[in-house]
This record gives structure tokens, sequence and C-alpha cells, in this order.
């Protein structure tokens, strides 16, 4: 990897950590719905502009596919992260996020049939024991049932990410990336906004709640997804999706600068186990592709 390549697979690690941030201080002002709403809109409009700039053909007549890559891959995760923002730190959504990976895993075992070698148990064991550890909250979270659902609901998005992979791998292997990401985020805003519109538009924002979502639709949704296509043109779809392992270390990041949050040592020995866990899958599949 060259410097330039590093730079931007830094860049892309910190902006998508950073939506961890803008998450927790959208959501509790205008809701997980709208949250996701807002991020998948502007995201979308995003990167139409860019697929038709370049000319990107968006092979509509795969609408199944957007369809529902737009509900496993945005509404559903979007609005489940929309609703941990208001109820848990950053920091841990940020952690709990590296879990994908080890969801992708179980069901290419279920879906395809893949084999869980001693390799990828030992992960998963990894995984699951990192989850364990970041389920108990710090001095500053109280242990209660509101905080269990805020984790749940990172696991949920987390499954559906990981359900996702197995999904596209299956069917969608002609499909141009670029189209997908930009035709799922319109067909999951347009899922989510009849939810929206029924919970009752949002009245008030504040000024940092509304420059976050933003934040989220243009960076976040948008331009991080420039820099991951020229990251994949680079160095290949295993190296540059390794960006994943250095997304909770900016998400904690982030939290700890601009929100304050204190995370103890049970949220890094979590994250410590979780990302190696995702190594060894990495380096599972590295080796699978490699002749």
């Amino acid at each position: 990897m060259n410097l330039s390549a590093l730079l931007r697979f830094t860049l892309l690690a910190a902006i998508w950590g950073a939506s961890f941030l803008f998450m927790r201080i959208l959501a509790p002002e205008v809701g997980g719905i709208w949250t996701a709403q807002s991020r998948l809109t502007i995201g979308a409009l995003t990167l139409l502009a860019f697929v038709l700039a370049r000319k990107v053909p968006l092979q509509i007549y795969q609408w199944r596919h957007y369809l529902i890559a737009g509900i496993l891959n945005c509404a559903i995760p979007f609005a489940m992260y929309g609703v941990a923002g208001k109820i848990i730190p950053a920091g841990y959504s940020a952690v709990l996020n590296s879990s994908v990976p080890l969801w992708a895993t179980l069901f290419g075992a279920m879906m395809l049939g893949e084999k869980i070698t001693p390799l990828r148990m030992l992960a998963l064991l990894l995984g699951v024991v990192g989850v364990i550890f970041v389920a108990r909250p710090s001095a500053d979270v109280s242990m209660t049932h509101v905080f269990l659902m805020g984790v749940g609901a990172c696991l949920v998005a987390t499954a559906c990410y990981g359900m996702t992979v197995i999904y596209l791998k299956k069917y969608t292997s002609g499909l141009n990336p670029q189209a997908l990401a930009t035709l799922s985020q319109a067909f999951g805003a347009l899922i989510l906004l009849p939810i929206g519109l029924i919970q009752g538009i949002p009245t008030h924002i504040s000024t940092p709640a509304l420059w976050s979502g933003l934040a989220l639709g243009v960076l976040c949704s948008g331009w991080a997804f420039f820099l991951y296509y020229r990251l994949l043109d680079e160095l290949g779809a295993i190296m540059a999706s390794s960006v994943t392992f250095f997304i909770p270390l900016f998400g904690i990041l982030w939290g700890a600068v601009f929100l304050h949050e204190r995370l103890e040592w049970n949220v890094f020995a979590g994250c410590v186990l979780i990302i190696g866990g995702a190594v060894l899958l990495y380096r599972s599949n590295l080796k699978k592709a490699t002749p």
C-alpha cells in the first residue's frame, strides 16, 4: 500500500468511524427512523450525482436485488443504529459494528455450505466473548433493559450486514457496485419514508444535529463510497475490506473527543477480541483467495 492509498484508507476508516458520533448527536432529537431516513436520502442523492457524472449504468432491471439490499443493508441496519444512537455511547456501537464478519461466516455456513474450520470457530468464539464484554456497561451507563436494547439493536444491524454479504455473493456478482450502493440506499429511503411519516416529521432540530445529519448523508453514505471504490480498484476487495478493523478505533476516538465518552476496560477488551476474531476470518479468506 503506497502512501496515497494509505491516506485514503485511513480517511475512510475515520469517516465511517465518525458515523457513530453523528448518529449519537442526531438520533436523540429526531429518532432512529428519521436518522436513517435522512442519511439514506442524502446519501442516495450524493451517489446518484456521482454515478450520473461518471455515466455508470444503473441496471434498473435488477430492481429486485436493489430492493432486497435496500432492506437488509440500508433500511433495517441504519434504523437499528439510529435506535442505538439514542441509548448507548457511540463507542459501543462502533465496537459492535466490527462483528459483521462473524455474522457473515455464520450465514455463509448456513446458506452456502461454507466449512467452519477450527480457525474460523476460534474467530467466532473470540467474537462472542468480545460482545459479552461490550455488553457489560461502564460506570457511566446503567445495566438496564434499555441499554441491552441498544446493544441488541447493534447486533441486529450487524446481522443484517452479514446476511447482505452472503446474499450479494450468491445472487449479484454481475451488478455494478456503484449502482448497487446508489439504488439500495434509494430503496432503503423509500421503505422507511411511510414509517417516518406515520411517526411524524420532526419539527425542531438543533444546529449540531442538522450538521450531523448532513455529514451522515454526504460524508458517511456518499463520499466515503467514492474512497472505497478507489481502494477496491487499487487494493482489491479483501484488502479494502480490512478497513473494518479500524472503524471501531476511530468511533471510540471521536466519541471521547467530541462527546467526552468514558469507556472502561471491558469495552476495549471486547474491541480487541472482536477485531481479533475478524482478523482471523480475514486471514482465512485471504488464504482461500490466494492461488
